[in-house]
């Protein structure tokens, strides 16, 4: 009898387990609900047209999640998380409140409107289940306090202008959750384009030495992408 081989070495690993199958079939999932959350909103997001789209029966969508509610709670998760990494790559690395700040949003905003996002960023928190809510404010306003806080220390330090931390961080949060209801991928501007003219405004009203001026052609700014012949840069598109 031919002896059992070990799954975990089969094929050199080179074929996908099970789980990374589902994982993949998970986030493609996500991906296309976070789109039409973003687009269209929660209500106007229906799971027989995600179904649709993605080639699959309704029925095989609640394999990975019980209902519309619980895929827009993990979508809320996946921008938590990268706001959240964001926040520490940036408190390591920047010297001054505002350099961090800068990081952060710069981040941030590159990674809510990749191809590959999961963020959904505009829909209203209150069509989540009361549980799920509190949990996701919760997690929100931490992220936020810790935001103020850098705007303290940039103010502290000399890099910002004495502001009001709350109204800046309200207003910057604002404009850059906006983004993924008109940002398109497949034209002119790339995401790190795109987030790095976006902050270069915003940094510029709060730090206490503004830039002379601002970009005026975002598709010439370069990126690391741009920069690296060895690696293709994809283009993005924005509807105005």
């Amino acid at each position: 009898m031919p002896a059992m081989l070990d799954t975990r070495s089969a094929w050199k690993d080179s074929v996908p387990s099970e789980g990374e199958i589902r994982d993949a079939k998970r986030q493609t999932l996500l991906r296309e609900a976070a789109r039409s959350f973003n687009r269209l909103g929660f209500h106007a997001t229906s799971l027989d047209e995600l179904a649709k789209k993605l080639g699959v029966t309704k029925a095989a969508l609640y394999h990975y999640f019980p209902s519309k509610k619980a895929l827009l709670k993990a979508c809320f998760d996946e921008v938590m998380g990268a706001a959240v990494a964001n926040l520490k790559q940036a408190v390591r690395s920047g010297r001054t409140g505002r350099e961090k700040l800068r990081m952060v949003f710069t981040g941030y905003l590159t990674e809510i409107i990749n191809e590959l996002s999961v963020a959904v960023v505009t829909v209203e928190d209150n069509t989540l289940s009361p549980e799920d809510r509190a949990a996701v404010v919760k997690e929100r306003d931490r992220f936020e306090n810790e935001l103020r806080n850098l705007v303290r220390e940039g103010i502290k330090d000399g890099s910002i202008i004495p502001c009001d931390p709350k109204l800046v961080v309200f207003t910057m949060l604002g404009a850059m959750n906006w983004v993924p209801r008109w940002f398109r991928h497949g034209g002119g501007w790339s995401e790190e384009q795109l987030a790095g003219a976006m902050t270069e405004i915003l940094d510029r009203a709060i730090s206490t030495q503004p830039a002379h001026a601002l970009t005026q052609r975002v598709d010439e700014i370069q990126t690391s992408r741009s920069a690296s012949p060895s690696v293709g840069s994809k283009k993005r598109t924005v509807r105005t």
